[in-house]
């Protein structure tokens, strides 16, 4: 027959090697585990049996099969020193510790509202970061009052986690010029860790003007090591963890919002926001979701950083009569509980379709900084972010170029019109002879 295959040809073909692996050794192996076990129903069940073949093979050879090598001796030892630190975690104090009087979130419940935004670090690494904040909390001053789960930055390292609070206290001795106090950018402070279970919290210092200035200026995957180098144009007053420190005072000041309601200006101060009291936030929540799910319904309860890294105006510059000296261009102050922009956010409500209802979430995802999202239900609001701490920019990212070289050659007539003409060579001898004293004795 011409469409007939010898059996070395159809061998052959069952032979074919892709990826490490063929159909004839499959099959031989798939057969052999059927005569080993001896299955009563082998015909209905042979997809399973092969498929467990697929899993198991019986001579599993790591390389071609994708099964991982035996774990080394440092790999056992890293589980090891892991899983002490996880026991150690959930160990149950013999004597219950005092309260805490710093308030620190409860993760568990809030998860479950963040999963509707398509934001999750996991049930179980969520249970340990609470048993390590609640850890962070009862370290704390009470003027901390309480901790807000900012969110996780991820680097090429392992991630960020960053908690925030108010800062316990006010730097002495700093520049109000060059840096703002605790009604500014420094008004927060943030506490990060990247192992939970290692109940291990680093205070970020505060941030400065420049940093947040020089900051923008570059884009910079962030490496998980606090005290590294940040190598950048033009260069950056600071190591990652200043760097850190500014990308989260922008990501908070353009991403903190709420519905409106819940926060009012202080009637004393209305440049201060404050949380509005139990009277009105009774009048005002819980909203139904087809309130919520505009851009009008909701505001900034944070100020967004200016162009020159500051939230509050600069300190006025004196002249010698001390007089203030008017500014060459003036910067402008954000106004508290400014609107949220249309084009910034993107509002959906969730569930969607049938499934809405006046209980029904509403999720503001940040268009600027992806990652940032802001969820509300009922009398409740959460703001999160989980990113790598860059800005979108619809272009790709161009390094800015170097600084014009000064010029050797300088035009011999001021238009320029005339032949170049090579400047003279400053010729300084840089050590020069001593003065002769009146006096010296003569040779």
């Amino acid at each position: 027959m011409s469409a007939a295959v010898s059996l070395a040809e159809a061998k052959a073909i069952l032979k074919e090697d892709k990826n490490g692996k063929n159909l004839y050794d499959h099959l031989s192996e798939t057969l052999m585990r059927i005569i080993i076990d001896r299955p009563e129903n082998s015909y209905d069940i042979f997809e399973q049996i092969s498929a467990e073949v697929k899993i198991n093979p019986m001579n599993p050879n790591p390389q071609s099969s994708g099964n991982p090598f035996p774990a080394s001796v440092e790999q056992i030892n890293k589980l090891t020193e892991w899983s002490k630190s996880c026991s150690t975690l959930l160990k149950v104090p013999d004597e219950a510790p005092e309260e805490s009087a710093v308030k620190f979130p409860d993760l568990m419940d809030e998860s479950n509202l963040l999963e509707w935004a398509g934001v999750s670090i996991g049930k179980t690494e969520t249970h340990r970061l609470y048993l390590s904040v609640k850890s962070l909390a009862e370290s704390l001053p009470g003027d901390v009052e309480r901790l807000r789960f900012f969110g996780k930055i991820n680097t090429l390292g392992l991630p960020y986690f960053i908690f925030e609070g108010i800062s316990p206290e006010e730097e002495e001795g700093f520049n109000e010029r060059l840096q703002e106090g605790k009604v500014g950018a420094n008004k927060y402070a943030y506490w990060i860790t990247q192992a939970p279970e290692s109940k291990k919290w680093v205070k970020l210092p505060n941030v400065t003007s420049d940093q947040i200035v020089k900051s923008r200026m570059f884009r910079r995957y962030l490496t998980g090591d606090l005290e590294a180098f940040v190598p950048s144009y033009p260069p950056f007053p600071g190591c990652e963890k200043n760097f850190l420190r500014a990308i989260i005072a922008q990501i908070a000041g353009a991403t903190s919002i709420s519905p409106d309601g819940y926060f009012v200006l202080d009637e004393d101060d209305p440049t201060v926001v404050k949380l509005a009291d139990n009277e009105t936030l009774n009048a005002n929540f819980p909203k139904a979701a087809s309130e919520l799910k505009e851009p009008d319904a909701w505001k900034h309860h944070e100020l967004e950083v200016n162009k020159i890294g500051r939230i509050t105006a600069l300190p006025p510059l004196m002249d010698d009569n001390g007089e203030p000296i008017e500014p060459e261009e003036a910067v402008e102050v954000p106004e508290p509980l400014q609107t949220i922009k249309a084009e910034s956010w993107a509002m959906r409500v969730f569930p969607g379709g049938s499934g809405t209802a006046s209980a029904s979430c509403v999720v503001a995802r940040s268009l600027m900084y992806p990652g940032a999202v802001a969820v509300a239900a009922g009398r409740r609001f959460l703001n999160f972010y989980v990113g790598n701490g860059l800005l979108y920019t619809a272009e790709p990212y161009c390094p800015p170029l170097p600084a014009a070289i000064n010029a050797e050659w300088v035009p011999v007539s001021e238009d320029g019109s005339d032949a170049l003409l090579e400047q003279q060579d400053v010729k300084i001898d840089p050590t020069p002879p001593a003065a002769e004293t009146e006096g010296a004795e003569e040779e």
